[in-house]
């Protein structure tokens, strides 16, 4: 209980200063490009492991 009382206040903090970075333009730029070439990757890995086996 008492790491409870500790880690769900850190977690809430957190949470909340993350929130207002991402709420940025640049931020949410910069996310949906990782998120963008993450994604691109992960198709293009897809796409070619059927030539790998």
């Amino acid at each position: 209980m008492a790491l409870a009382l500790l880690w769900f206040p850190v977690v809430a903090l957190t949470v909340d200063r993350l929130g207002r970075w991402l709420r940025r333009p640049r931020a949410a730029r910069a996310v949906e490009a990782v998120t963008g070439a993450a994604l691109g990757v992960l198709g293009l890995a897809l796409l070619l492991a059927p030539l790998r086996a």
